[in-house]
Protein backbone atom coordinates (compact mmCIF):
# COMPACT_ATOMS: atom_id res chain seq x y z
CA UNK A 1 0.00 0.00 0.00
CA UNK A 2 2.75 2.51 0.63
CA UNK A 3 4.29 1.72 -2.73
CA UNK A 4 1.41 2.79 -4.25
CA UNK A 5 1.14 6.04 -2.83
CA UNK A 6 4.34 6.75 -3.25
CA UNK A 7 4.25 5.63 -7.18
CA UNK A 8 1.18 7.52 -6.92
CA UNK A 9 2.79 11.06 -5.51
CA UNK A 10 5.92 10.49 -7.67
CA UNK A 11 3.02 10.49 -11.11
CA UNK A 12 1.57 14.37 -9.92
CA UNK A 13 5.03 15.68 -9.25
CA UNK A 14 5.56 14.43 -12.96
CA UNK A 15 1.92 15.81 -14.09
CA UNK A 16 3.04 19.51 -12.32
CA UNK A 17 6.22 19.60 -13.66
CA UNK A 18 4.93 19.39 -17.19
CA UNK A 19 1.39 21.43 -17.00
CA UNK A 20 2.18 24.06 -14.41
CA UNK A 21 5.50 25.06 -15.01
CA UNK A 22 5.47 27.73 -17.66
CA UNK A 23 7.49 27.44 -21.56
CA UNK A 24 10.17 29.49 -21.31
CA UNK A 25 9.99 32.50 -23.46
CA UNK A 26 12.58 32.73 -26.13
CA UNK A 27 14.94 35.50 -25.66
CA UNK A 28 14.47 38.66 -26.29
CA UNK A 29 16.26 40.52 -29.75
CA UNK A 30 19.81 42.06 -28.16
CA UNK A 31 19.72 45.74 -27.84
CA UNK A 32 22.22 46.49 -30.21
CA UNK A 33 19.81 45.19 -33.10
CA UNK A 34 16.63 47.11 -31.92
CA UNK A 35 19.16 50.30 -31.88
CA UNK A 36 20.26 49.80 -35.60
CA UNK A 37 16.38 48.50 -36.54
CA UNK A 38 15.60 51.63 -35.67
CA UNK A 39 18.15 53.62 -37.25
CA UNK A 40 17.02 51.49 -40.54
CA UNK A 41 13.64 52.61 -40.17
CA UNK A 42 14.76 56.59 -39.99
CA UNK A 43 17.42 56.39 -42.73
CA UNK A 44 13.98 54.99 -45.17
CA UNK A 45 12.41 58.14 -44.40
CA UNK A 46 15.46 60.80 -45.02
CA UNK A 47 17.58 61.00 -48.26
CA UNK A 48 20.78 60.26 -46.17
CA UNK A 49 24.24 60.18 -47.72
CA UNK A 50 26.57 56.56 -48.32
CA UNK A 51 28.18 57.53 -44.91
CA UNK A 52 24.87 56.78 -42.77
CA UNK A 53 24.20 53.37 -44.89
CA UNK A 54 27.18 52.15 -44.16
CA UNK A 55 27.14 52.70 -40.44
CA UNK A 56 23.79 51.28 -40.22
CA UNK A 57 24.91 48.51 -41.85
CA UNK A 58 27.94 48.23 -39.23
CA UNK A 59 25.69 47.98 -37.02
CA UNK A 60 23.59 45.26 -38.16
CA UNK A 61 27.13 43.20 -39.06
CA UNK A 62 28.20 43.42 -35.35
CA UNK A 63 25.23 42.51 -33.81
CA UNK A 64 26.14 39.48 -36.39
CA UNK A 65 29.24 39.17 -35.62
CA UNK A 66 28.77 39.49 -31.29
CA UNK A 67 25.99 37.19 -30.84
CA UNK A 68 26.19 33.70 -32.71
CA UNK A 69 24.29 32.07 -30.91
CA UNK A 70 20.67 34.39 -31.15
CA UNK A 71 18.02 32.48 -33.05
CA UNK A 72 17.25 35.43 -35.27
CA UNK A 73 20.94 36.17 -36.31
CA UNK A 74 19.99 35.97 -40.44
CA UNK A 75 17.95 38.75 -39.48
CA UNK A 76 20.55 40.77 -39.08
CA UNK A 77 22.81 39.94 -41.52
CA UNK A 78 19.43 40.42 -43.87
CA UNK A 79 19.35 43.58 -42.87
CA UNK A 80 22.88 44.93 -43.06
CA UNK A 81 22.23 43.56 -46.91
CA UNK A 82 19.82 46.09 -46.84
CA UNK A 83 21.57 49.20 -45.83
CA UNK A 84 23.98 48.22 -48.38
CA UNK A 85 22.18 48.30 -51.05
CA UNK A 86 20.55 51.42 -50.11
CA UNK A 87 24.34 52.81 -50.01
CA UNK A 88 25.05 51.22 -54.05
CA UNK A 89 21.82 53.33 -55.10
CA UNK A 90 23.30 56.44 -53.48
CA UNK A 91 27.12 55.75 -54.75
CA UNK A 92 25.86 53.91 -57.86
CA UNK A 93 29.10 52.22 -57.19
CA UNK A 94 29.74 48.06 -58.83
CA UNK A 95 31.66 47.79 -55.75
CA UNK A 96 28.95 48.44 -53.28
CA UNK A 97 26.76 46.63 -55.20
CA UNK A 98 28.61 43.48 -55.22
CA UNK A 99 29.42 44.22 -51.30
CA UNK A 100 25.08 43.97 -50.71
CA UNK A 101 24.47 41.34 -53.44
CA UNK A 102 27.48 39.29 -51.11
CA UNK A 103 25.71 39.52 -47.74
CA UNK A 104 22.17 38.53 -49.29
CA UNK A 105 23.52 36.16 -50.89
CA UNK A 106 25.72 34.34 -47.22
CA UNK A 107 22.36 35.00 -45.43
CA UNK A 108 20.57 32.60 -48.66
CA UNK A 109 23.51 30.04 -48.31
CA UNK A 110 23.96 29.80 -44.25
CA UNK A 111 20.35 30.13 -43.62
CA UNK A 112 18.80 28.29 -45.95
CA UNK A 113 15.62 27.07 -44.00
CA UNK A 114 15.17 30.36 -42.60
CA UNK A 115 11.96 32.39 -43.86
CA UNK A 116 14.14 34.98 -45.22
CA UNK A 117 16.32 32.72 -47.34
CA UNK A 118 14.03 33.75 -50.02
CA UNK A 119 13.52 37.37 -49.55
CA UNK A 120 17.55 37.36 -49.22
CA UNK A 121 17.95 35.54 -53.01
CA UNK A 122 14.98 37.81 -54.38
CA UNK A 123 16.99 40.96 -53.43
CA UNK A 124 20.19 39.33 -54.27
CA UNK A 125 18.51 39.23 -58.04
CA UNK A 126 17.15 42.43 -57.84
CA UNK A 127 20.48 44.17 -57.34
CA UNK A 128 22.16 41.89 -59.60
CA UNK A 129 19.80 42.90 -62.09
CA UNK A 130 18.99 47.18 -61.12
CA UNK A 131 22.89 47.54 -59.81
CA UNK A 132 24.62 45.27 -61.62
CA UNK A 133 23.54 44.69 -65.34
CA UNK A 134 24.04 40.71 -64.78
CA UNK A 135 20.92 39.09 -65.89
CA UNK A 136 22.65 35.99 -65.47
CA UNK A 137 23.45 35.64 -62.23
CA UNK A 138 19.92 37.50 -61.41
CA UNK A 139 18.10 34.60 -62.96
CA UNK A 140 20.17 31.63 -61.32
CA UNK A 141 18.70 33.26 -58.13
CA UNK A 142 15.06 33.85 -59.18
CA UNK A 143 15.45 30.06 -60.65
CA UNK A 144 16.87 28.68 -57.01
CA UNK A 145 13.97 30.49 -55.35
CA UNK A 146 11.05 28.78 -57.75
CA UNK A 147 12.42 25.61 -57.32
CA UNK A 148 13.42 25.08 -53.39
CA UNK A 149 11.45 27.95 -52.06
CA UNK A 150 8.22 27.89 -54.51
CA UNK A 151 5.45 28.19 -51.65
CA UNK A 152 7.69 31.01 -49.99
CA UNK A 153 6.15 34.56 -49.64
CA UNK A 154 8.31 35.54 -52.76
CA UNK A 155 7.88 33.13 -54.66
CA UNK A 156 5.62 34.77 -56.44
CA UNK A 157 7.12 37.75 -56.80
CA UNK A 158 10.30 36.54 -57.98
CA UNK A 159 8.49 34.88 -61.16
CA UNK A 160 6.72 38.39 -61.65
CA UNK A 161 10.19 40.01 -61.60
CA UNK A 162 12.02 37.18 -63.87
CA UNK A 163 8.54 37.28 -66.73
CA UNK A 164 9.48 41.76 -66.25
CA UNK A 165 13.27 41.34 -66.66
CA UNK A 166 12.16 38.93 -69.96
CA UNK A 167 10.33 41.41 -71.39
CA UNK A 168 13.00 44.65 -70.67
CA UNK A 169 14.98 42.19 -72.63
CA UNK A 170 13.06 41.32 -75.38
CA UNK A 171 12.55 45.48 -75.73
CA UNK A 172 15.73 46.37 -75.72
CA UNK A 173 16.77 43.35 -78.05
CA UNK A 174 13.98 44.78 -80.72
CA UNK A 175 14.95 48.50 -80.33
CA UNK A 176 18.43 48.16 -80.66
CA UNK A 177 18.97 45.36 -83.30
CA UNK A 178 20.84 46.17 -86.47
CA UNK A 179 19.37 45.35 -90.16
CA UNK A 180 21.99 42.33 -90.93
CA UNK A 181 19.55 40.63 -93.57
CA UNK A 182 18.36 38.26 -91.19
CA UNK A 183 14.22 38.73 -90.37
CA UNK A 184 12.93 36.92 -87.27
CA UNK A 185 10.11 34.13 -87.97
CA UNK A 186 6.60 34.40 -86.46
CA UNK A 187 6.46 33.65 -83.31
CA UNK A 188 10.72 33.80 -82.35
CA UNK A 189 9.74 37.16 -79.74
CA UNK A 190 12.86 38.58 -78.24
CA UNK A 191 15.21 35.72 -78.19
CA UNK A 192 15.57 35.80 -82.11
CA UNK A 193 19.12 36.84 -81.67
CA UNK A 194 20.99 36.41 -85.14
CA UNK A 195 24.05 37.83 -83.59
CA UNK A 196 24.57 34.88 -81.54
CA UNK A 197 23.98 32.60 -84.95
CA UNK A 198 26.43 34.61 -87.74
CA UNK A 199 24.39 35.41 -90.50
CA UNK A 200 23.27 32.14 -91.27
CA UNK A 201 23.71 28.24 -90.26
CA UNK A 202 27.24 27.25 -91.86
CA UNK A 203 28.88 24.43 -89.45
CA UNK A 204 26.85 21.83 -88.07
CA UNK A 205 28.77 19.62 -85.52
CA UNK A 206 26.99 16.18 -85.12
CA UNK A 207 27.56 14.01 -81.81
CA UNK A 208 26.93 10.48 -81.73
CA UNK A 209 26.29 9.68 -78.40
CA UNK A 210 28.11 7.09 -76.49
CA UNK A 211 31.54 4.77 -77.95
CA UNK A 212 34.84 2.97 -77.22
CA UNK A 213 34.21 1.27 -74.00
CA UNK A 214 30.60 2.79 -73.48
CA UNK A 215 28.27 1.34 -75.68
CA UNK A 216 25.29 3.22 -74.53
CA UNK A 217 22.03 1.10 -74.36
CA UNK A 218 21.59 -2.37 -75.34
CA UNK A 219 18.30 -4.49 -75.96
CA UNK A 220 17.33 -6.57 -78.45
CA UNK A 221 20.13 -7.07 -80.40
CA UNK A 222 21.01 -3.54 -80.54
CA UNK A 223 23.99 -1.88 -79.73
CA UNK A 224 23.26 2.20 -78.97
CA UNK A 225 26.46 3.74 -79.91
CA UNK A 226 26.69 1.86 -83.64
CA UNK A 227 23.02 3.20 -84.24
CA UNK A 228 24.12 6.42 -82.92
CA UNK A 229 27.10 6.41 -85.19
CA UNK A 230 25.44 5.03 -87.74
CA UNK A 231 22.96 7.72 -87.95
CA UNK A 232 25.00 10.63 -87.70
CA UNK A 233 27.01 9.80 -90.55
CA UNK A 234 24.20 9.47 -93.05
CA UNK A 235 22.91 12.86 -91.60
CA UNK A 236 26.45 13.87 -92.36
CA UNK A 237 26.18 13.13 -96.24
CA UNK A 238 22.66 14.74 -96.38
CA UNK A 239 23.66 17.91 -94.79
CA UNK A 240 26.95 18.20 -96.53
CA UNK A 241 24.74 17.80 -100.14
CA UNK A 242 22.62 20.58 -98.79
CA UNK A 243 25.61 22.51 -98.74
CA UNK A 244 26.82 22.95 -94.96
CA UNK A 245 30.35 22.44 -93.44
CA UNK A 246 29.51 19.28 -91.11
CA UNK A 247 32.03 17.96 -87.99
CA UNK A 248 31.11 14.64 -85.98
CA UNK A 249 32.28 14.10 -82.45
CA UNK A 250 33.16 10.89 -83.42
CA UNK A 251 34.19 9.18 -86.83
CA UNK A 252 34.20 5.37 -85.01
CA UNK A 253 34.25 3.56 -82.24
CA UNK A 254 35.96 5.75 -80.24
CA UNK A 255 35.41 6.83 -76.45
CA UNK A 256 35.20 11.02 -76.26
CA UNK A 257 34.54 12.38 -72.75
CA UNK A 258 31.26 15.04 -72.14
CA UNK A 259 33.86 17.43 -71.79
CA UNK A 260 35.84 17.15 -74.69
CA UNK A 261 32.60 16.95 -77.27
CA UNK A 262 31.56 20.04 -75.48
CA UNK A 263 35.16 21.41 -76.71
CA UNK A 264 35.00 20.17 -80.28
CA UNK A 265 32.01 21.97 -80.84
CA UNK A 266 34.06 25.69 -79.54
CA UNK A 267 37.40 24.09 -81.30
CA UNK A 268 35.05 23.98 -84.73
CA UNK A 269 32.73 26.78 -84.10
CA UNK A 270 29.53 25.48 -84.79
CA UNK A 271 26.11 26.93 -85.23
CA UNK A 272 24.60 24.15 -84.23
CA UNK A 273 24.93 20.83 -81.58
CA UNK A 274 22.77 17.76 -82.64
CA UNK A 275 23.83 14.89 -80.16
CA UNK A 276 22.33 11.61 -81.42
CA UNK A 277 21.00 8.63 -78.83
CA UNK A 278 18.77 5.38 -78.40
CA UNK A 279 16.65 5.49 -75.42
CA UNK A 280 16.00 2.48 -73.39
CA UNK A 281 12.99 2.21 -70.47
CA UNK A 282 12.56 -0.83 -68.02
CA UNK A 283 8.68 -0.56 -68.94
CA UNK A 284 8.85 -2.17 -72.65
CA UNK A 285 5.79 -1.03 -73.78
CA UNK A 286 7.48 2.70 -73.81
CA UNK A 287 8.24 4.00 -77.70
CA UNK A 288 8.89 7.23 -79.85
CA UNK A 289 10.92 9.91 -80.91
CA UNK A 290 12.03 12.53 -78.31
CA UNK A 291 14.32 15.61 -78.60
CA UNK A 292 15.82 17.13 -75.60
CA UNK A 293 17.02 21.00 -74.66
CA UNK A 294 19.42 22.34 -71.61
CA UNK A 295 16.55 23.08 -69.06
CA UNK A 296 15.25 21.78 -65.94
CA UNK A 297 13.99 17.83 -66.00
CA UNK A 298 9.78 18.20 -65.66
CA UNK A 299 9.22 14.81 -65.08
CA UNK A 300 11.31 11.92 -63.31
CA UNK A 301 11.86 9.92 -66.73
CA UNK A 302 13.71 12.73 -68.09
CA UNK A 303 15.59 13.70 -64.83
CA UNK A 304 16.61 9.83 -64.95
CA UNK A 305 17.62 9.77 -68.67
CA UNK A 306 20.06 13.06 -67.89
CA UNK A 307 21.50 10.76 -64.99
CA UNK A 308 22.02 8.20 -67.34
CA UNK A 309 24.00 10.57 -69.80
CA UNK A 310 25.44 12.23 -67.22
CA UNK A 311 27.48 9.51 -65.97
CA UNK A 312 30.76 10.98 -67.66
CA UNK A 313 30.34 14.26 -66.54
CA UNK A 314 32.44 14.83 -64.13
CA UNK A 315 32.36 17.17 -60.59
CA UNK A 316 29.68 19.17 -58.67
CA UNK A 317 31.11 21.77 -58.93
CA UNK A 318 29.78 22.28 -62.54
CA UNK A 319 26.36 22.95 -61.00
CA UNK A 320 27.01 26.73 -61.08
CA UNK A 321 27.73 26.12 -64.96
CA UNK A 322 25.07 24.01 -65.63
CA UNK A 323 22.27 26.62 -63.99
CA UNK A 324 24.01 29.82 -65.72
CA UNK A 325 23.45 27.89 -69.01
CA UNK A 326 20.42 26.91 -68.54
CA UNK A 327 19.42 30.25 -67.06
CA UNK A 328 20.59 32.09 -70.07
CA UNK A 329 17.46 32.96 -72.42
CA UNK A 330 18.11 33.46 -75.57
CA UNK A 331 20.34 30.09 -76.38
CA UNK A 332 17.34 28.17 -74.89
CA UNK A 333 14.53 30.12 -77.00
CA UNK A 334 16.91 29.30 -80.01
CA UNK A 335 17.43 25.27 -78.84
CA UNK A 336 13.95 24.90 -78.07
CA UNK A 337 12.70 26.22 -82.06
CA UNK A 338 15.53 23.83 -83.33
CA UNK A 339 14.42 21.10 -81.37
CA UNK A 340 10.43 21.69 -82.25
CA UNK A 341 11.58 22.06 -86.44
CA UNK A 342 13.65 18.45 -85.86
CA UNK A 343 10.41 16.79 -83.90
CA UNK A 344 8.24 17.73 -86.67
CA UNK A 345 10.23 17.02 -89.61
CA UNK A 346 11.83 13.73 -88.10
CA UNK A 347 8.30 12.26 -87.18
CA UNK A 348 7.19 13.60 -90.62
CA UNK A 349 9.75 11.82 -92.48
CA UNK A 350 9.13 8.85 -90.80
CA UNK A 351 5.69 9.03 -91.19
CA UNK A 352 5.53 9.56 -94.94
CA UNK A 353 7.59 6.26 -95.50
CA UNK A 354 5.07 4.08 -93.52
CA UNK A 355 6.98 3.97 -90.22
CA UNK A 356 5.34 6.39 -87.74
CA UNK A 357 6.01 6.22 -84.31
CA UNK A 358 4.95 7.82 -81.07
CA UNK A 359 5.98 11.67 -80.17
CA UNK A 360 7.25 12.03 -77.34
CA UNK A 361 7.78 15.88 -77.68
CA UNK A 362 10.47 18.35 -77.25
CA UNK A 363 11.21 17.99 -73.38
CA UNK A 364 13.99 19.84 -71.61
CA UNK A 365 16.67 18.19 -69.32
CA UNK A 366 20.30 19.34 -67.66
CA UNK A 367 22.23 17.48 -70.26
CA UNK A 368 25.99 18.24 -69.65
CA UNK A 369 26.85 17.32 -73.28
CA UNK A 370 24.29 20.61 -74.84
CA UNK A 371 26.71 22.90 -72.14
CA UNK A 372 29.00 25.72 -72.63
CA UNK A 373 28.58 26.79 -76.12
CA UNK A 374 26.87 29.75 -77.25
CA UNK A 375 25.39 27.59 -80.13
CA UNK A 376 22.15 26.27 -79.95
CA UNK A 377 21.99 22.52 -78.80
CA UNK A 378 19.67 19.45 -79.01
CA UNK A 379 19.96 16.33 -78.16
CA UNK A 380 17.77 13.64 -80.31
CA UNK A 381 16.75 10.47 -78.55
CA UNK A 382 15.87 8.60 -82.07
CA UNK A 383 14.07 5.25 -80.61
CA UNK A 384 13.64 2.69 -77.71
CA UNK A 385 15.69 -0.15 -77.97
CA UNK A 386 13.71 -1.51 -75.13
CA UNK A 387 10.99 -1.77 -77.26
CA UNK A 388 11.19 -4.66 -79.31
CA UNK A 389 9.41 -3.01 -82.46
CA UNK A 390 11.49 -0.32 -82.34
CA UNK A 391 14.51 -1.89 -81.80
CA UNK A 392 13.48 -3.91 -85.26
CA UNK A 393 13.51 -0.68 -86.85
CA UNK A 394 16.45 0.78 -85.59
CA UNK A 395 18.41 -2.25 -86.89
CA UNK A 396 16.85 -1.65 -90.30
CA UNK A 397 19.49 0.31 -92.94
CA UNK A 398 16.15 2.07 -94.33
CA UNK A 399 14.87 3.27 -91.20
CA UNK A 400 18.35 4.55 -90.09
CA UNK A 401 18.15 6.27 -93.40
CA UNK A 402 15.10 7.84 -92.62
CA UNK A 403 15.71 9.48 -89.59
CA UNK A 404 19.06 10.92 -90.89
CA UNK A 405 16.82 12.71 -93.57
CA UNK A 406 13.93 13.88 -90.90
CA UNK A 407 16.98 15.42 -88.72
CA UNK A 408 18.36 17.08 -92.12
CA UNK A 409 14.87 18.12 -92.99
CA UNK A 410 14.58 19.68 -89.25
CA UNK A 411 17.88 21.48 -89.13
CA UNK A 412 17.33 22.76 -92.82
CA UNK A 413 14.29 24.28 -92.04
CA UNK A 414 15.43 25.55 -88.76
CA UNK A 415 18.56 27.53 -91.00
CA UNK A 416 16.18 28.31 -94.09
CA UNK A 417 13.46 30.36 -90.97
CA UNK A 418 16.50 32.55 -89.95
CA UNK A 419 16.56 34.05 -93.37
CA UNK A 420 12.94 34.72 -93.61
CA UNK A 421 12.46 32.09 -95.75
Amino acid sequence: MFQKRRLFTLLCLVLCLLFCVPAQAPAANPPDYERAKAQLERLKGEKPGPNSWQACADAFRKVYDDNPTWYLRVAALFRCGVALEEKARVTKSAVDARNAASVYEQAAKKYPSSALADDALYRAAVVYNELLNDQKKARVHLEHIARRYSRADHAKIAAEYRAKMDGKSAAKSQSSGKDDGIRAPAGAGSHMLAAQLGLSVRTVIIDPGHGGKDPGAMHNGVVEKDVNLDVAQRLKTILNKLGYKVYLTRTGNKGISLSERVQFGRRNKGDLFVSIHVNAAENTSISGLETYILDFARSSSASRLAMVENADSGRLGDMDKILTEILTGARTSESRRLAQNIQKSTLSCLKKNGASTRDGGVKGAPFFVLVGSSMPSVLVEVGYCSNKAEAARLKSSKHRQRLAQGLADGIHAYAKSLKGK
